[in-house]
C-alpha cells in the first residue's frame, strides 16, 4: 500500500515553506497530484459534521486527499508523511480543515488544556485558539509502529509559533486508522516537556522586564484587543483609574478602550524582578507620558507574569497613582472662600446668564429660591439665571460661617439682595459648596431658601379685618390719593367701581382716586362675611355711601 508521490513531494515542500501555506498546497495539488487520487465522487465529502461549502471543502478536500491510499498496508514512511498532512492543515490557519484530519470519534489530549476532546465541535474548538498563535511543527526524534489496520508515531516535536517567534517543544502520540478511504488521527496526546514542568521556563531579569515592552508596545498600536490579549486567561487588573478590578478578557479590554484614548506610552523608572518555576514578578515605578494631552503621570506597579500557551502572559497587574500625590489639598483660606461669593455676584451684574452658569462646577445643583425645579446640568443653569437676572439683582451676605475640606470648600449664612429692577429688598438662607475643578474653585452645591419666618401666618381676628376697613376709609378722608394707595399690598389688583381699567400697580392706584376722590367719599358697611387664611383676608361686599357726580 503506497502514497502518491504528489503526497511525499508535497511533505518535502511544506517543511521549507512553513508560512506560504495556501500557495503551496494549492500549486502542489494543482500541477503535481494524480487526478485519481485527488477527485472523490460527487457527494463523497469528507465525513464528520464539516458542512463545509466553497473553498474550504475544496481546501479540506485536497488535504486528506493526500492522506488516501490503495492499498491495505502503510510504509513508516507514509506514516511520517500523515504528520506534515497535519501540519498542512494547522498552516491553512482554519480549524475546521485542521478537525478534519481527525476521525469522527477521535480522542485528543492537547498540550495547553486539560479537556479531552473527544467530537469534531471540542477538536474544532481547541485549534481556534492554538491556531492564533500560527504554529508550525516538525518532528525532532520518533518512532513508527504499524499494523494491520492502524499505524501510530509516536515522539517529540517543536513548534515554532509565528505570532510570537517563539518555539516550544513537546511529547508527541498519533494513532492513524483509515476511516472512508484515508488516513485519520483517532487519538491524539500532546504534552509538554516533563523537564520543562519541573525547573520552570527559563528567563533571566531583563527578559522579564523585557515583557513590560511587549504590553507597552500593544498600548501603542491604540487597539484594546491588542492590549487585553498581552493578560493570561485567568489575568486580574486593578487598574490606576478604575475602582472595578477587571477579572476576564471583555473587562480588561473595555478599560483600555477609554485609557488608550489619552495615547498613553510608559517606560519603567524602578524595577524589583523575582523569579519562580513558571511565573515571575516585576515591581516598580512606571511613568506615562499621555501623548493625547503632553502630561506626565507616575504611578506604581505589580505584574505577575505566567508562563500560559508557550509565551509569558500577564497573570496580576495592579497599578496605584503615587501615595504622596493622593491627599495634597488646593490651600485656601476662609476669606479667599468668603470672596468666592464676590466672583458670582459680579456674573450676576453681568446680566448674562451663560456667565452665571460657569460659575458652576460639571456635576453642579442648584436648588434656586423661587423654583421648585433642581437644576443638574449647564443648560437648566442657563435657564433659571435666564429668567433671575431680569431682575437685576445683587446680593450681599449678612452673615455665613465657612467650613475647609480638602479640595473642597463651604459658605452658609444669609444674605440679601437688592432687585435693580424693582428696588426690593429680599434676604434669603444659602449654602454654597466649592470643589477646586480645572484649576479653579467653583460652585458645586448651592441652596437658596426663603427666610422661614417671613412666610409664617400673622395672627388676626374678624373684628380686626372688618377695622381693616375703617382704615382705608379714613385714608378716603384725607383726600390724598397717594394715602389711600399706601393703603395696596405691593402687587395688589384693584379692580375699581367707575373704571373698566385694572389697576396694577402704586401709580395705576393712585392715578384712580385722583378723580375718585374729588366726590369726597365716605363708606360704611352694611353686610360683612370674614375669611381668614394664612396670609391674606377677604371681606364680603360693601358698599359705599352714594357719590354725587
Amino acid at each position: 500500500m503506497r502514497f502518491t508521490s504528489a503526497a511525499l513531494l508535497f511533505a518535502s515542500i511544506l517543511d521549507a515553506s512553513a508560512f506560504a501555506p495556501n500557495a503551496a498546497l494549492s500549486q502542489v495539488t494543482r500541477t503535481t497530484a494524480k487526478p485519481e487520487l485527488c477527485n472523490f465522487a460527487p457527494d463523497a465529502r469528507p465525513s464528520s459534521e464539516l458542512h463545509l461549502f466553497g473553498s474550504r471543502w475544496r481546501k479540506t478536500h485536497r488535504i486528506n486527499s493526500l492522506a488516501k491510499v490503495k492499498n491495505t498496508r502503510i510504509t513508516e514512511k507514509e506514516v511520517r508523511a500523515l504528520f506534515e498532512v497535519w501540519n498542512s492543515a494547522l498552516a491553512t490557519g482554519d480549524s475546521r480543515i485542521v478537525a478534519s484530519r481527525y476521525t469522527k470519534n477521535p480522542v485528543l489530549l492537547p498540550t495547553v488544556s486539560d479537556e479531552p476532546r473527544t467530537d469534531f465541535d471540542s477538536v474544532k474548538n481547541y485549534f481556534d485558539s492554538f491556531l492564533l498563535k500560527k504554529p508550525q511543527g516538525k518532528i525532532i526524534d520518533g518512532k513508527i509502529n504499524i499494523g494491520d489496520t492502524w499505524a501510530s508515531d509516536t515522539g517529540i516535536y517543536e513548534f515554532t509559533l509565528g505570532a510570537t517567534g517563539d518555539k516550544v517543544k513537546a511529547r508527541y502520540t498519533y494513532n492513524y486508522i483509515k476511516e472512508d478511504g484515508i488516513w485519520k488521527i483517532q487519538h491524539h496526546h500532546s504534552s509538554v516537556m516533563p523537564e520543562n514542568i519541573d525547573m520552570g521556563k527559563a528567563i533571566t531579569e531583563d527578559e522579564v522586564r523585557g515583557l513590560f515592552s511587549l504590553w507597552n508596545n500593544a498600548l501603542a498600536t491604540l487597539d484594546p484587543k491588542a492590549v487585553a490579549l498581552r493578560y493570561a486567561k485567568k489575568g486580574v487588573l486593578l487598574p490606576t483609574v478604575s475602582d472595578t478590578p477587571r477579572t476576564n478578557f471583555a473587562e480588561i479590554e473595555d478599560y483600555f478602550v477609554n485609557f488608550l484614548k489619552l495615547k498613553p506610552q510608559g517606560k519603567i523608572l524602578e524595577s524589583f524582578v523575582t523569579i519562580g518555576k513558571n511565573w515571575c514578578k516585576d515591581v516598580g515605578i512606571y511613568e506615562f507620558t499621555m501623548n493625547a494631552t503632553g502630561k506626565k503621570v507616575k504611578g506604581r506597579y505589580t505584574f505577575v507574569y505566567v508562563y500560559e500557551d508557550g509565551e509569558w502572559k500577564i497573570s496580576h497587574h495592579h497599578s496605584s497613582i503615587m501615595p504622596e500625590g493622593i491627599v495634597t489639598a488646593q490651600p485656601i483660606t476662609k476669606d479667599e472662600v468668603r470672596s468666592l461669593f464676590s466672583l458670582w455676584n459680579n456674573a450676576l451684574a453681568s446680566k448674562d446668564p451663560v456667565k452665571v452658569a460657569n460659575r458652576y462646577s460639571r456635576s453642579a445643583v442648584l436648588l434656586p429660591t423661587v423654583s421648585d425645579i433642581p437644576r443638574t446640568d449647564f443648560p437648566g443653569l442657563v435657564d433659571y439665571f435666564t429668567n433671575f437676572l431680569k431682575l437685576e439683582p445683587q446680593g450681599r451676605i449678612l452673615e455665613g460661617e465657612v467650613f475647609l475640606g480638602t479640595n473642597w470648600a463651604q459658605d452658609a449664612g444669609i444674605y440679601e439682595f437688592t432687585m435693580g429692577a424693582t428696588g426690593q429688598k429680599v434676604k434669603g438662607r444659602y449654602t454654597f459648596v466649592y470643589v477646586f475643578e480645572d484649576g479653579e474653585w467653583k460652585i458645586s452645591q448651592h441652596h437658596s431658601s426663603v427666610m422661614p419666618e417671613a412666610t409664617k401666618s400673622q395672627p388676626i381676628s374678624e373684628d380686626e379685618v372688618k377695622n381693616l376697613f375703617q382704615l382705608w376709609n379714613s385714608a378716603l378722608a384725607t383726600g390724598n390719593p397717594e394715602t389711600v394707595a399706601n393703603r395696596y399690598a405691593e402687587r395688589a389688583v384693584l379692580l375699581p367701581t367707575v373704571s373698566d381699567v385694572p389697576r396694577t400697580d402704586d401709580a395705576l392706584i393712585k392715578d384712580y382716586f385722583v378723580s375718585f376722590l374729588k366726590k369726597k367719599p365716605q363708606g360704611e358697611i352694611l353686610e360683612s362675611n370674614v375669611t381668614i387664611g394664612n396670609s391674606e383676608s377677604l371681606t364680603g361686599p360693601f358698599l359705599n355711601a352714594p357719590l354725587t357726580l
